[in-house]
């Protein structure tokens, strides 16, 4: 398999394993059930039993007889998860070692719209499903946090009380799934049935001691309630319904600032503010309500429909930097003491489907209709546009984002024989049809608006706005269609081949395949192994997002305004911009797995995947030259230019690890489980020196040295997952201990280490713990208590130059976290 600048070469084994596939084809969407066994722990024997619905087209399929790695994780697993964070993505970077989930802090619509990775690759190369169908991204283009130009799925939108199991298949999926599986998928399966429900209420905060300004602090306080009921229809149909809503306060883990530092005149108003907390590190603080059904019913005797929706509501406030009374972006009549605005942002996301199962033949079939949106409405308050002087306004409406999908879908399988023999054969084929819009609407004027006062820069602080001109409309058709097999060659080999060809009506065609197999040495001991191609276009708000955002200088010493701007802008390509591409993958993953009958497992995968074409956010584009060449332009509004380019290719390369033992203790069940994540991200290109860029500067590249950092040292390059859980009759323990590895962060401090050309800080390499402690009291009641952090560990302090005057003590890539121990209390009720 070749690309245009790489060969990706097949190791003897691998070749080996191709050469046993007789034809391909593909998966397109995971055939669901609501009602498949619970299973309490992962990498247990018993776990190993339970079904899975991701990897396979195949009824029956348990996650030990899988030719690819896939992690299940029970409605308990998740449930305590839950109650230490308030979230899905970050309950699953607890249970995960193949996932993270850092925890962005002071910039701007990323404090809202948290996202994970998988394998260390990039939140959009990891595709999500919700009862095997697409999930839609959500709307918001990170241009301030850790991916930035990334577009991921926000699994933060989805109630976790609703969640019965997730299943998380660690391999290359794009010719089985689609868009976005490079890193693999997640898919996420909500509860299901007609009888029973229950309610719960999880209540917490954080109490720590942080040792920057040698205080106790007690805050982040979280509410979260929810309830679920299953009714059966007169028909034999279910209908399962729910809510969830969460309150949560904001965390702020800043320190004392140097006001001679940070200001920018260092008046006497604002040299009287030194020593004191002005700004913001944390979480942001939460208010979310949740609605979710399932519905399963019988139609005839050969047609019985389905449908599911979940729907969000969520209010975010953030922070940005403070402002000091004597900045030139503050007007003193207005804020005599300075202020700190507050990022505002309001998240409404909504998705149905509903569909069709029917027998065709002998081919089992699913036709169905998906209609999904996210519209992401921005903000700020406490805030001023200097330019329109006492005048302004103090709240601002930023901008709206938008975007939605539509998608029919028509599926088959059909379990036979390999005609003329008495091999077991399982076909699949189908085909979708997908439109996808985007939308962006501009804020309110004065968001936007310069002012008389041209001393002062324009528009909103934490902004500015989205001027009319910038907002867009996009939208495009996708069709695609997929055949699958899998095929038993003997009781011990299966074999499966995958192949999918989709077209894009702005991003051209693309043909993905993949070929999978797996041997039982014994029946508890089976090697596997598959080889993919995978592709991902770019999203549409990639395409034609443009926005302004204010962030520091090249030095770190101060604030300006930084245009993102299309690809296609002519101002973009004037710096060498050219259309976006799909980024496409190659990926090799070889494993084994064994169990036995006393409760031991054991699974190795691993895995190398080359991408190209790698879609990254450009350096702002920032010198003297350049500031005179937008002067020349009439655009010296801006002080540097940035836009997304397929510039780089890498290969990610690492091995998982899974082993777990059950035995008895004490008239319970103990389980103890290791899991472990080690990865690695190199650079094999940078195409960093296009000739139009090189004419208006030649000293620039596209890409410094710390977006290259964050692509190769900005995920812990290990994470080791240690549990140990004990049921017994009534009582019940849990301890999680995790640790991670290095991650390397740019530092604007002098005596940084050169990490790659880039001045970079090591953090992680810490060990975090968690426990819990629950009863059942009788009559469906379960109470708990626990801590997240017991031990309330912090990260490395961040070198003193890259503190901003000691306002960020913290550097919030750091996966240990921000927020120090984390204590919470939850009941449960089941009938």
């Amino acid at each position: 398999m070749t690309s245009a600048n790489r060969t990706f070469t097949l190791t003897p084994l691998a070749t080996t394993l191709a050469l046993a596939f007789t034809w391909s084809a593909s998966v397109a969407q995971a055939q669901t059930s609501a009602t498949a066994p619970e299973a309490s722990a992962t990498t247990t024997a018993t776990a190993s039993q339970a079904v899975t619905v991701v990897g396979t087209r195949a009824k029956g399929r348990t996650v030990f007889d899988s030719a690819v790695p896939v992690d299940r994780y029970s409605a308990r697993d998740i449930e305590q998860a839950v109650a230490a964070t308030g979230e899905v993505g970050s309950a699953l970077q607890l249970l995960s070692p193949s996932i993270n989930q850092p925890r962005v802090s002071a910039s701007g619509a990323a404090d809202s719209v948290r996202v994970v990775q998988l394998r260390g690759l990039a939140p959009d190369q990891v595709l999500v499903l919700v009862n095997g169908k697409r999930r839609h991204t959500n709307a918001v283009l990170d241009l301030e946090g850790i991916f930035q130009g990334s577009l991921p799925v926000d699994l933060n939108t989805l109630p976790a009380s609703a969640i019965e199991r997730i299943e998380v298949l660690r391999d290359g999926a794009g010719a089985q799934y689609g868009s976005d599986a490079i890193a693999g998928v997640i898919n996420i399966v909500l509860k299901g049935g007609g009888t029973g429900g229950s309610a719960s209420i999880n209540v917490g905060a954080n109490h720590t001691r942080f040792a920057p300004t040698g205080r106790t602090l007690t805050d982040g306080q979280s509410v979260q309630v929810a309830a679920d009921q299953g009714i059966t229809l007169a028909n034999g149909g279910t209908v399962r319904f729910g809510a969830e809503a969460l309150r949560k306060a904001g965390t702020n883990r800043a320190g004392a600032s140097d006001a001679g530092w940070t200001s920018w005149n260092s008046t006497a108003a604002d040299l009287a503010l030194d020593g004191q907390v002005l700004f913001k590190s944390g979480d942001p603080a939460q208010r979310s309500a949740n609605l979710f059904y399932t519905a399963e019913f019988p139609l005839d005797d050969v047609f019985s429909g389905y449908s599911f929706a979940t729907l969000q509501r969520r209010n975010t406030e953030g922070a940005a930097f403070f402002r000091y009374p004597g900045d030139p972006n503050n007007v003193e009549a207005v804020y005599p003491n300075g202020y700190r605005p507050v990022t505002e942002g309001v998240v409404t996301d909504t998705a149905w489907v509903g569909g069709v199962r029917f027998l065709m033949g002998e081919w089992d079939a699913d036709a169905s209709l998906r209609l999904a949106q996210n519209r992401f409405n921005y903000g700020v308050s406490n805030s001023i546009n200097a330019s329109l002087g006492a005048a302004s306004p103090t709240e601002f409406h930023l901008a709206n984002f938008r975007a939605g999908q539509i998608s029919m879908n028509l599926d088959a399988s059909h379990a036979t024989k390999l005609p003329g023999t008495n091999m077991p054969l399982n076909l699949a084929a189908g085909t979708e049809f997908l439109q996808e819009s985007y939308r962006s609407e501009a804020g309110d004027s004065a968001s936007w608006a310069a002012g008389s006062i041209t001393s002062a820069p324009p528009g909103a602080q934490a902004g500015p706005g989205l001027r009319p001109v910038d907002a867009v409309g996009l939208s495009r058709d996708v069709l695609s269609a997929y055949l699958d097999a899998e095929l038993d060659l003997t009781p011990a080999l299966r074999v499966g081949a995958a192949v999918r060809h989709a077209n894009y009506s702005d991003a051209g065609n693309a043909t993905t395949g993949k070929l999978s197999t797996r041997f039982s040495v014994t029946p508890d001991w089976l090697l596997r192994g598959s080889v993919s191609t995978n592709f991902r276009a770019p999203a549409l708000a990639q395409t034609g997002f443009r926005f302004a955002t204010l962030n520091f200088n090249a030095t770190g010493t101060g604030l300006q305004n930084n245009a993102l701007l299309p690809a296609r802008d002519p101002l973009a390509a004037a710096f060498g911009a050219t259309p976006l591409k799909p980024e496409t993958s190659r990926q090799l993953s070889l494993g084994t797995a064994w169990r036995n009958n006393s409760g031991s497992s054991l699974s190795v995968d691993a895995y190398r995947i080359e991408v190209d074409d790698r879609i990254v956010r450009t350096s702002d584009l920032q010198s003297d030259a350049v500031s005179a060449y937008l002067a020349a332009r009439r655009r010296g509004n801006i002080q540097s230019v940035a836009f997304l380019t397929n510039a780089v290719d890498t290969t990610t390369e690492g091995v998982d690890v899974t082993v777990g033992q059950a035995t008895k203790l004490m008239g319970g069940n103990l389980q103890l489980n290791a899991a472990l994540n080690l990865t690695r991200t190199t650079i094999d290109q940078v195409r960093n020196q296009p000739a139009a860029l090189a004419a208006i500067d030649p000293t620039l590249n596209l890409l410094g040295s710390d977006a290259l950092l964050r692509i190769t040292r900005g995920t812990p390059k290990q994470k080791l997952v240690l549990t140990a859980e004990w049921q017994g009759e009534a009582w019940a323990w849990s301890f999680r201990a995790t640790h991670y590895g290095e991650v390397w962060a740019y530092s604007f401090d002098d005596q940084a280490t050169q990490i790659d050309g880039a001045p970079a800080q090591a953090l992680g390499d810490t060990w975090v713990v968690d426990a819990e402690v629950s009863r059942k009291m009788g009559s469906g009641w379960t109470v708990a208590v626990g801590a997240n952090n017991l031990f309330n560990r912090y990260p490395t302090r961040t070198l003193n130059g890259s503190t901003y005057g000691g306002a960020f003590p913290y550097n919030f890539t750091d996966p240990t976290g921000l927020n120090g121990a984390y204590w919470y209390a939850r009941a449960n009720l089941r009938w």
